[in-house]
């Protein structure tokens, strides 16, 4: 049996394709199924990074959303909004040149057509067209339904498999996953990284459907699905910007979550770190969702065999 700590977009990704081949898997989790990392209604999918291995890996998550959508029958998953990263960004055009990916470069006047109630600043942007606004509940609402999932709090991770829980309870298992987000690096051990707050407003007034997905220099922007809502997410909250930003724009809600820092993360807070300890793999990363159908398929490999598959080592 393989056990996966941890309910979140990865762990669920994991369960689902050891399921589909055939593998008995459980997942554990300490609190609510996808209520940390993974918490919230929206995430934006992008092919556009500034690495060409991400922008690669991003084209093949792309296929295995759409493979989602067939398998689930849950609805949309992914939307046609595109993203924009707005600012000059030669790094991004470079990546995704060298990854054979689609993109075109906005004007201001292009930028602000694609996000009309924007007061738009940036001269220039990288339009990828691939991007858009994933519908993060469905499809975790999805994968929970086709999974295994027992609510438990995991105390220790032997490197045997021996998992121990809250209880006392011993679960022995032939291979275990851990990717629990906050709680990795305390059952595995350290991981060169560190958790910080991080909160994502959403907002309310033009109607945001059909907007682009946004990443800019004052923060990052999507529209949640079809509720007609924008959410706007910064590192250090500051909503004078935003009101600039989005004049016409009134805040009603907030996500309050973690996020990742570490030397591993590429300049725009992408990337994950893997390791391996006796039969116990250890996943952690930031800005894991748009990778979610594919991060599932590698770490079920990752459980099944005896080596990591490069693709899991981008750090």
């Amino acid at each position: 049996m393989i056990v996966i700590i941890g309910a979140g977009i990865c762990g669920l990704a994991t369960a689902y394709e050891l399921a589909r081949r055939g593998e008995q898997a459980i997942v554990l989790e300490r609190g609510e199924p996808f209520g940390e990392q993974s918490t919230g209604l929206a995430r934006i999918f992008r092919v556009a990074h500034r690495r060409p291995t991400l922008c690669d890996l991003a084209l093949r998550a792309r296929a295995g959303w759409q493979r989602w959508e067939m398998e689930f029958g849950a609805g949309c998953l992914l939307g046609c909004e595109g993203f924009v990263a707005a600012g000059l960004r030669n790094d991004t055009a470079a990546a995704m040149t060298a990854a054979g990916a689609e993109f075109r470069w906005l004007n201001r006047a292009e930028i602000a057509a694609r996000i009309p109630f924007a007061a738009a600043p940036w001269d220039t942007g990288v339009f990828d067209r691939s991007g858009g606004c994933l519908r993060i509940r469905r499809a975790l609402r999805a994968l929970s339904r086709r999974v295994v999932t027992r609510r438990a709090r995991v105390v220790s991770v032997a490197d045997d498999g021996s998992t121990t829980l809250a209880d006392g309870t011993v679960v022995r298992a032939d291979r275990v996953l851990i990717c629990a987000g906050v709680e990795t690096p305390t059952l595995f051990g350290p991981l060169g990284l560190e958790f910080v707050p991080h909160t994502r407003f959403s907002y309310q007034g033009a109607d945001a459907t059909g907007a682009a997905c946004l990443s800019a220099p004052e923060g990052y922007g999507l529209p949640l699905g079809s509720t007609g809502r924008w959410a706007f997410g910064q590192e250090t909250p500051d909503p004078a910007t935003v009101r600039a930003l989005f004049p016409s724009l009134v805040p009603v809600g907030q996500v309050d979550c973690v996020t990742v820092r570490a030397s591993w993360l590429d300049s725009g807070g992408d990337g994950w770190t893997v390791a391996r300890r006796g039969r116990v793999v250890a996943f952690v990363g930031s800005n894991l969702m748009k990778f979610g159908p594919l991060l599932g398929e590698l770490l079920a490999e990752a459980m099944l065999g005896d080596e990591l598959p490069g693709d899991l080592r981008i750090d």
